[in-house]
């Protein structure tokens, strides 16, 4: 049973938009649980199938639903697929096998019937699926995109991320401090300047773990349900 759209005509007051949100645009438990069934199977379909060098070392979770902005209904999940630190050290590496790996990432999605209009982005493999929530019967489409990576390592000083972003927008290097992990992020900030905007495009998912943690934490429960609700809209509305 798909979920019907309710109209947001009636909202007059903060608290009726409080109840609408809760009622019809954030997700609730067994919607995240769904959810969360469906990320691991594909996780496990990419390392189960895909064997040899191009094997995924792991596959990160990002998107609406990691970042807690996810409604009802419809959301995107973002899969990062992490290649193996030994075979991959370097965006280089990752560009210049980046169509064989999306090839592998597609046939091994293929195998799978509840997968969806399967394509090949530039960047990405891209596929829809349904799921069900138990109880309700509520019908929820999820858009997912699957995006090769480097595995930089983990980011553990948001401070530094923060620095490293602000160095790269002004283009002032020396902005960066100096130790251990402020150097690996210059190796990378000198990479990006000195490289093709196509592979550039290859860092951000790269550099998920870096970004991640300091991101949601960042993010405040009333922002998400702005973030939810302009969502929503766009949606129910716009679309």
């Amino acid at each position: 049973m798909a979920m019907a759209h309710v109209s947001i005509d009636s909202i007059r007051t903060e608290h009726d938009l409080e109840v609408f949100i809760r009622d019809h645009v954030e997700t609730n438990d067994a919607y995240r649980t769904v959810c969360k069934g469906v990320i691991k199977n594909v996780s496990d379909i990419l390392k189960n199938n895909i064997k040899g060098k191009y094997r995924p070392d792991e596959v990160l979770k990002t998107g609406s639903i990691a970042k807690g902005t996810a409604v009802k209904g419809k959301s995107d999940v973002d899969l990062v697929f992490v290649l193996s630190r030994r075979e991959y050290q370097s965006i280089d590496r990752l560009y210049d096998d980046l169509p064989t790996i999306l090839n592998y990432i597609k046939d091994a999605l293929n195998t799978c019937p509840q997968f969806r209009k399967v394509r090949v982005q530039p960047r990405a493999v891209s596929f829809q699926t349904d799921c069900t929530e138990p109880g309700t019967g509520h019908t929820h489409v999820i858009d997912v995109d699957i995006l090769p990576a480097v595995n930089f390592g983990d980011g553990k000083n948001e401070f530094i991320i923060i620095i490293c972003s602000i160095s790269y927008l002004l283009h002032q290097p020396q902005l960066l401090p100096c130790n251990r992990l402020a150097t690996d992020i210059r190796s990378i900030h000198s990479q990006m300047r000195g490289t093709t905007t196509d592979k550039r495009n290859l860092y951000t998912p790269s550099l998920t773990k870096w970004q991640r943690d300091f991101i949601k934490k960042d993010r405040t429960e009333q922002l998400k349900k702005l973030i939810r609700f302009v969502k929503y809209w766009k949606n129910v509305c716009v679309e």
